[in-house]
């Protein structure tokens, strides 16, 4: 037996703590750590716990923050946007753990941190996602949507003094996908914030936010490879759109073969990304669950799986948006140095060749409307025959 997991009220700190029998934390801490937190489930493995100085991007948004530090001019809320929001939560548990780390290997003249020792009571706490004055929001169910009543629980928690850090920590991942009544919720406490507690939000898409929330945050951004450039599959799809509408009398008939190679390379994706996200869940490491965990679980992992998924399929009709730019450079006459793939320059002429400037841009803006239907409730098939359709090859 793996072992029985039982969550059990902490008096103190008014929160629920994961206790794992011994059995079960020898399985769990061979090959990482699993996380129960109160509000989503997180699996990182301790390969993915870095140190501050190890982490990627030094330069960049580390720099931003640590600047930050060392002057002691400390934003209360940061914007923290990039394309993948496991990253996102990686990087979110580092500065939370640099603000808070017992015996930190650096400080600033203020003698706030400057890196975490990552061994200390705080830090194991934190990597655990079992420190209270660190609280956690995430898109709940298959419709991704932080509601109103999920911010008012963490805001709640906000203007209470920390029970032992100097810093309440409060992470937002997908900040985005907070509903209208839960970001005006939340702009209250932007417009108040309270002392020694900093606000993370954590986005793929940071312009679905509300230019209120956006305008009071310090924006950082992860600097990172572009989807585009680095999708095998995405690009192996638009090889084979090449093809198929290379030639002009080609019609409807090729347009749907395309639609069908697409709808495959989704499909591919999507199981990978459930084999991959279950090996990591919960489920797959303890047998022996109580019923309502193991519900609870469940429905976190299909969230899970849905949001990846959408995730992987904004980047692939990004693809296709960024090659459509393409076909409208070379209809103005660009060079093939701006183009963003430029080893189809070739296909991209022939396109370029067939249709109008106006054309090939309207191409763009019907890609841009799929991008923002496909974020809604919308059948996707109906949604990507109908763009493919309209689009000019």
């Amino acid at each position: 037996m793996a072992g029985r997991v039982r969550l059990c009220a902490d008096a103190v700190g008014g929160r629920l703590l994961n206790t794992v029998y011994r059995n079960a934390r020898r399985k769990c801490y061979a090959g990482g750590i699993i996380h129960f937190p109160l509000d989503g489930f997180f699996f990182f493995p301790y390969s993915s716990l870095m140190a501050f100085a190890d982490f990627p991007d030094k330069e960049g948004a580390l720099q931003i923050f640590r600047r930050s530090l060392l002057q002691d001019r400390l934003a209360h809320a940061y914007l923290i946007s990039g394309g993948d929001i496991a990253a996102l939560d990686k990087f979110a548990v580092l500065l939370a753990k640099i603000l808070n780390c017992e015996a930190p290997p650096q400080r600033a003249p203020s003698g706030v941190g400057l890196d975490f020792c990552g061994q200390c009571r705080v830090c194991r706490q934190i990597d655990a996602l079992q420190q209270a004055d660190v609280s956690w929001v995430r898109p709940e169910s298959k419709s991704r949507i932080i509601t109103i009543d999920q911010v008012r629980a963490v805001m709640d928690t906000v203007h209470l003094k920390a029970y032992a850090l100097p810093f309440k920590v409060i992470i937002v991942s997908g900040a985005d996908r907070m509903n209208i009544q839960a970001a005006n919720a939340f702009l209250k406490t932007l417009e108040e914030p309270p002392a020694r507690s900093i606000l993370l939000l954590l986005s793929t898409e940071p312009q679905r936010l509300l230019d209120t929330i956006v305008s009071r945050c310090l924006r950082i951004r992860l600097s990172e490879t572009a989807a585009a450039a680095s999708d095998a599959a995405g690009q192996d799809w638009l090889s084979r759109l090449c093809e198929k509408s290379g030639n002009a009398k080609n019609g409807v008939g090729a347009r749907y073969q395309i639609l069908g190679d697409l709808v495959d390379c989704l499909s591919l994706k999507k199981k990978e990304i459930e084999k991959k996200l279950a090996a990591d869940s919960p489920l797959a490491v303890f047998d022996d669950l109580e019923p309502d965990l193991r519900k609870r679980f469940e429905k976190e992992l299909a969230a899970a799986i849905e949001a990846e998924y959408r995730r992987q399929r904004a980047d692939l009709v990004s693809i296709l948006q960024w090659f459509l730019r393409d076909v409208w450079l070379h209809t103005l006459c660009a060079a093939v140095p701006l183009l963003r793939f430029p080893e189809l320059a070739q296909e991209s002429q022939r396109i370029a060749d067939r249709i109008s400037a106006e054309a090939a841009l309207k191409n763009i803006a019907i890609v841009d409307a799929l991008q923002q239907t496909l974020n809604t409730n919308v059948q996707e098939a109906l949604a990507l025959e109908v763009a493919l359709l309209k689009i000019s090859l």
